[in-house]
């Protein structure tokens, strides 16, 4: 990325008044006279990078092109994971092997294990709280054959003071050091077993929990299992907590997990499940069947089975075994009053032609509108898949219950909108976080735009596409506006956990989203899609960073965008255009914009006339880079009277004042 113009004092802007009659020009003052027309542009420079980050281009693990460098590289992990839930104590009790392959090129002493269920301790709930279930316990924790103990924080800094070797794992909170009795060396595997158990917390807890609903006991289960913590070539060791708000940055593998439930109790999980014949009753196995051959939804399992979709098991108690590859995380949802309906998606395959994804849904009868819902996965399956890059995974699952929203490879967890519209929008929101992060593994937390903005601005196109008289892309802007440029907004480059509020959704949400449909009108839909498509394929099944993007879409585009970049995700500074004269000409109309402004972005000006016609001329972003060009004045040829003219009609670009946007004769 190169240097735009170099930094210039800011001058103060006023709001632009109302504007005047064609016939006649119209200026609106401005302080100081003419002095905003060549004021510079401070907030347009060169994009910011970490020194962590530019040690990683020097590494050749990252490129100033937006590639993984020629020595990219990062962990692997393998989970076998057993496990039994008692739906009636709620309690589920679980055991694990992970074998952890170190492919960096340093030694690692130690390791980090999230402990998510820690959240639901007294510690960060409170000793009444319902959501109190105690967190989770460790009942054995080995590395290599070795049993490691517990040490407490105490134990662990005497130890330190001492100069003595602390081997263990210390529990407390939802991260844990595990402190190994040997170095685990550069391009070596371990071996780490631990069992463990937990009472699943009720409905209201973040991303997790059951709930007694529509005469039946639904479970939702995520962040169940001890899981190692990322160790990556930029940052190193992850050393993010868990503190409900921010997501999740997980390393990839292969998981092969049994479950075991009461006989009747339905599954729907990560990955595909490997013995459907000792598990799912002869009539689901045939209507399964049925299901993978048609493009309308099928009923697997009818209102008038629930509970009779399964074999009948060992002493009343079935294992399902379930199967994934190269899948970032493993998170499954249960009940025995399911319906459960089916579909096929159709998406790209390599090669041409398409290939089939099975399209699940299970919910309780009576959850509105969720006879849709299988529908509703697959039209934005097949759209993502054809819009960015074709869905990787075999199949995806949508369950209903106590979660309103979350996102799990193959899963999503999804609660019970009273809307049609609101379904739609919420399970193509999560079936969309299948190709950010899932796909795509970036730090949520620390970049919480990297998913959520891109999800945003993928889940609202889905949304137009399924109900063009909608305008999805409203709600997102607009909640962005109302916060722009104040001091309640946060820049986008802010860890996720240290932003509060309003800011919260507008930082990891809207604003991106928002900002995303913006360059896409800047770049063009072929070079912008373009470029998307590429950064998910390079950086499919890695840990992408912001600039890995930047660098990628700039690359694709064969520009510098840090005129983009830095105003809007490094700062919270602000667009406005504004009219400031409109005048007629022998053949059309002379219209001039100034730029009042923070933040530079291309002006696409609308005229209409009393015929009809509509001509659009846009000043393009280069126009306005000039650090001294505040003021844009064009001659747009047009026929008739003009009856309107106005930037940015469509609001393709967040203007913080649109009240300066449009004229009309008599204004």
């Amino acid at each position: 990325m190169q240097t735009i113009v170099s930094r210039t004092a800011l001058l103060a802007v006023l709001v632009l008044g109302a504007c005047a009659p064609v016939s006649e020009p119209i200026i609106a003052p401005l302080p100081q006279g003419a002095a905003l027309d060549t004021a510079g542009r401070p907030f347009v420079r060169t994009v910011e990078v970490p020194e962590e980050y530019q040690r990683a281009l020097q590494a050749g693990t990252r490129s100033t092109t937006g590639v993984p460098g020629q020595r990219y590289w990062q962990q692997r992990v393998r989970y076998s994971i057993q496990a039994e839930l008692d739906p009636e104590r709620r309690r589920l009790t679980g055991r694990e092997r992970i074998v952890y392959h170190n492919r960096s090129p340093v030694a690692l002493a130690e390791v980090r294990f999230n402990l998510y269920q820690n959240l639901f301790t007294e510690g960060f709930t409170g000793p009444r709280s319902p959501f109190n279930t105690g967190g989770i316990q460790l009942t054995s924790f080995s590395f290599n054959g070795d049993t490691l103990g517990p040490l407490t924080q105490g134990q662990y800094e005497a130890n330190q003071r001492e100069q003595r070797a602390s081997v263990g794992y210390l529990a407390g909170g939802t991260l844990s050091r595990v402190l190994l009795p040997r170095p685990i060396a550069a391009g070596d595997s371990a071996i780490f077993d631990v069992a463990w158990t937990f009472v699943v917390p009720p409905m209201g807890a973040p991303r997790t929990g059951w709930e007694d609903a529509l005469g039946g006991r639904v479970f939702q289960i995520a962040q169940w299992y001890p899981q190692i913590a990322v160790f990556d070539d930029v940052a190193g060791q992850d050393v993010t907590p868990y503190r409900s708000e921010g997501e999740f940055y997980l390393e990839y593998g292969d998981f092969d997990v049994s479950l075991t439930l009461p006989a009747g109790y339905l599954i729907g999980a990560t990955g595909t499940l490997q013995n459907p014949q000792e598990v799912l009753s002869a009539d689901v196995r045939r209507q399964l069947e049925v299901a993978a051959r048609s493009d309308s939804t099928v009923t697997v399992l009818r209102r008038n089975q629930l509970g009779q979709g399964t074999a009948p098991g060992t002493n009343g108690r079935v294992t399902w075994r379930f199967t994934a590859q190269d899948v970032r995380d493993f998170a499954w949802a249960t009940s025995n009053r399911y319906q459960w309906d089916a579909l096929r998606a159709q998406i790209p395959a390599p090669g041409g032609g398409t290939r089939d994804v099975m399209v699940h849904s299970l919910y309780r009868p009576g959850a509105p509108h969720w006879e849709g819902a299988a529908r509703f996965g697959e039209h934005s399956m097949e759209y993502f898949s054809r819009e960015m890059v074709p869905y990787a995974y075999p199949q995806i699952t949508i369950s209903e219950g106590p979660v309103y929203g979350m996102e799990y490879p193959m899963l999503v967890f999804i609660g019970r909108p009273e809307e049609r519209l609101g379904l739609y929008e919420v399970i193509a929101h999560e079936v969309g976080h299948e190709w950010f992060p899932m796909m795509v593994g970036q730090d949520e937390a620390a970049f919480a735009w990297m998913d959520e903005g891109f999800t945003t601005f993928n889940e609202n196109r889905a949304t137009k596409d399924f109900f063009p008289n909608h305008d999805p892309f409203e709600v997102p802007r607009e909640s962005y506006l109302e916060i722009a440029g104040d001091k309640g907004e946060a820049p986008l480059m802010r860890h996720i956990d240290l932003v509060f509020g309003p800011a919260f959704g507008v930082s990891a949400y809207s604003k991106p989203g928002t900002l995303l449909r913006s360059l896409q009108r800047t770049l063009g839909d072929s070079v912008f899609f373009a470029g998307m498509r590429q950064y998910s394929r390079d950086w499919q099944f890695k840990h992408p960073y912001p600039w890995d993007f930047f660098n990628t879409m700039e690359r694709v585009a064969g520009r510098d965008l840090d005129w983009f970049w830095y105003p809007f995700w490094y700062r919270t500074v602000t667009l406005d255009h504004a009219l400031s004269d409109v005048r007629p000409t022998a053949n059309g109309v002379q219209v001039t914009v100034r730029d009042v402004g923070q933040a530079p972005a291309p002006a696409e000006i609308v005229v209409t006339t009393s015929g009809g016609q509509t001509v659009t001329h846009t000043i393009t972003i280069d126009q306005w880079l000039n650090p001294s060009t505040r003021v844009q004045t064009v001659t747009i040829p047009v026929s008739g009277t003009v009856t309107r003219v106005e930037i940015d009609p469509l609001r393709y670009f967040p203007d913080a004042n649109r009240r300066n946007n449009a004229w009309t004769p008599g204004r």
